[in-house]
C-alpha cells in the first residue's frame, strides 16, 4: 500500500505537468449522417428549416454557443455524407435540458408532438443517422 502510495504521488506532478499543454474547450455533439440516394438536397431542405431554427432557439437560451455542418466531399462506401456539430455552452447544458424544455421548443417550431412524430418518421425517409457522440475540444498552449 505505501509503494502504491508512493508511486501516485510521484506519477501527480506529472499528470499536472502534462496537462499545462492544453486546455480543455467546449463540449460537441457531432452527428454523422447518411443521406440516401437522391434525398441530400431534401434532407438539406429539412435542415435549414428545423435544425436550423431549433440550434437559433438553443442559443438564445444560451445553451448552445454555434453550430455547423460539414459535407464529406469524397465520402467512401459506409461513411457518412455529413456531419453535424454542436458547440454547448456546457456538457451540463446539453445533458440538464430536460423534456420539457425539448417538448416546448418542438412545439413552438412545429405546433405539436404529434407533428414532430410525423414529421421524424419523413426524415428517416431522407437519411440514415450513422451515430451521435460527444466530444471535448483540446487546445495547445
Amino acid at each position: 500500500m505505501k509503494k502504491m502510495l508512493i508511486a501516485l504521488l510521484f506519477c501527480m506532478p506529472m499528470l499536472a505537468s502534462a496537462q499545462d499543454s492544453y486546455d480543455a474547450g467546449s463540449f460537441w455533439g457531432v452527428a454523422s449522417v447518411d443521406t440516401k440516394d437522391g434525398q441530400f438536397d431534401a434532407y438539406m431542405d429539412n435542415l435549414s428549416s428545423l435544425w436550423q431554427k431549433q440550434m437559433e432557439m438553443m442559443q438564445k437560451a444560451g445553451k448552445v454557443k454555434s453550430y455547423k455542418i460539414f459535407s464529406n466531399v469524397h465520402a467512401r462506401v459506409g461513411e457518412p455524407d455529413l456531419w453535424l456539430f454542436v458547440e454547448w455552452t456546457s456538457a451540463g447544458a446539453m445533458m440538464d435540458t430536460t423534456n420539457e424544455e425539448w417538448e416546448a421548443m418542438t412545439e413552438e417550431l412545429m405546433g405539436s408532438m404529434e407533428k414532430s412524430r410525423d414529421l421524424s418518421m419523413k426524415r428517416g425517409e431522407l437519411r440514415t443517422l450513422m451515430s451521435d457522440i460527444l466530444l471535448r475540444e483540446l487546445t495547445f498552449k
